[in-house]
């Protein structure tokens, strides 16, 4: 890494107005100088400033703008320049190959990144919230992803690890010097022991809100055929994306679109009119609905017959589609209320997705039903499933520990305390092999 300097461009491929391609390592100007040549002779690269110049290449030129950030005060802890410039696909090509041919090696993905924690300049919590602001569709996705570029949860795993190492500590002085007054006794080593596992505990369990944020909640439209299924996903998404019609069968298909409510994103799930079918396409398009019905978070039943019960619907829904019993967020909704003259039995809510009434207590009824809103702005929040992986064998170890207390060793005590200030750095890349960093950053882009 020391003697490779990398280049990649850095913006989406497309034509743009601008274009940016990043290099990084000790011969980053050196490279750069032999293609591009500021207007002022005199110009100096002082780190930070932007250049005006061109790029001249044997058949071509460019006018772009350079800056050049100096080790260690840039992104990767390394000499790194840029070069913006005009935004075409072919052109931002050829001047990357020309950087290549001056003594550049192209990155890999996520190679810049990855050179960033190597050199200190950020760890692995870090960098893998920079992928969850890049891909992030919400604005919650978004504030958990920010807040943890920014260190919060790296601090908090940091503190965990400097309680658990404070505890290592007494274990150790209380096994080697036994007779010293001042060694505390085993009950005063592990007092604070039980809140600890509490404290890891609780972050461990916000996976499942961390979850939500992360990938959204998702949200299946099912019901028998010509109830509404599509013209509702239509109303709440407030765009026509499903084909409607009064043709039974027309959706054969799932179709998944998502909106946004209260910061948080939902998917909404539109399945094939459950019924039975001689069809072959509208049949696999059913079986597929069976698949997506139990795989999501609460499913909306919808219908238009206002006779209709709830006990029935639930019937229905057993009895057609789940295996032993419906999920827990289930929700009744009766459909096309504008054409309906008879009172409703019993329903959760009652709609019109053609005349958009009551869409938005619709949105307001699946909000309360899926997310926790007590812990979205409040607390840390995991959101990665290694991350929530790691805590929870280290919740296991102290657990395990607790449990020894009194009826073995300190050392072998101390071992499971020991493997689980591990199992925390593994989150951060305290202790992370090669390998495990070398699969976290392969999902980034060229050029981050």
């Amino acid at each position: 890494m020391e003697n490779k300097t990398i280049t990649a461009i850095a913006t989406p491929i497309g034509t743009a107005g601008v274009g940016i391609i990043r290099l990084s390592g000790k011969n980053s100007l050196e490279i750069t100088k032999k293609i591009f040549k500021p207007f002022n002779i005199n110009e100096k690269f002082t780190p930070r400033k932007m250049i005006f110049g061109r790029i001249q290449a044997n058949e071509w030129t460019d006018d772009c703008l350079c800056v050049y950030f100096k080790a260690p005060n840039s992104f990767t802890g390394e000499d790194v320049v840029e070069l913006q410039m005009h935004g075409g696909v072919y052109l931002l090509n050829q001047t990357l190959q020309e950087l290549l041919n001056a003594g550049a090696t192209m990155a890999e993905p996520g190679e810049f990144s990855k050179r960033a924690v190597m050199n200190g300049k950020m760890d692995i919590t870090q960098a893998e919230a920079l992928i969850d602001m890049i891909n992030a569709q919400s604005i919650s996705e978004m504030k958990v992803a920010s807040s943890q570029a920014r260190g919060t949860l790296k601090k908090q795993l940091e503190a965990f690890q400097e309680k658990l190492t404070n505890l290592i500590a007494s274990i150790e002085v209380a096994l080697d010097h036994p007779e010293h007054e001042d060694v505390e006794t085993e009950q005063q080593i592990f007092k604070n022991l039980p809140e600890l596992i509490n404290e890891i505990e609780d972050l461990s369990n916000s996976n499942s809100v961390g979850r939500i944020i992360k990938n959204g909640v998702n949200v299946a439209l099912f019901g028998e055929p010509n109830v509404g299924k599509s013209s509702l996903l239509n109303a709440m998404l407030g765009y026509n994306r499903a084909i409607v019609t009064n043709i039974p069968g027309t959706t054969r298909d799932t179709i998944c679109e998502s909106y946004e409510y209260k910061g948080v994103r939902f998917n909404l799930i539109d399945t094939a009119g459950i019924r039975k079918s001689n069809d072959v396409v509208e049949q696999e398009g059913i079986n597929r609905s069976i698949q997506s019905l139990n795989e999501s978070d609460i499913v909306l039943y919808i219908s238009d017959d206002a006779k209709k019960t709830i006990e029935s619907a639930k019937k229905t829904a057993e009895n057609i589609v789940f295996s032993a019993s419906i999920p827990q967020n289930f929700v009744f909704v009766l459909n096309k209320i504008d054409l309906i003259n008879d009172t409703p039995k019993q329903f959760d809510i009652c709609i019109s997705a053609k005349e958009n009434i009551n869409i938005n207590q619709l949105k307001e009824l699946i909000f309360n039903k899926t997310v926790d809103k007590s812990t979205l702005p409040n607390q840390q929040i995991i959101t990665n499933a290694r991350q929530h992986e790691w805590l929870k064998k280290a919740v296991d170890n102290l657990k395990q520990a607790q449990e020894l207390i009194g009826k073995t060793t300190l050392d072998c005590i101390s071992v499971l305390i020991r493997q689980a200030w591990d199992m925390i750095g593994q989150i951060t890349g305290t202790t992370s092999s090669e390998a495990i960093i070398n699969t976290i950053f392969s999902k980034f882009c060229l050029g981050k």
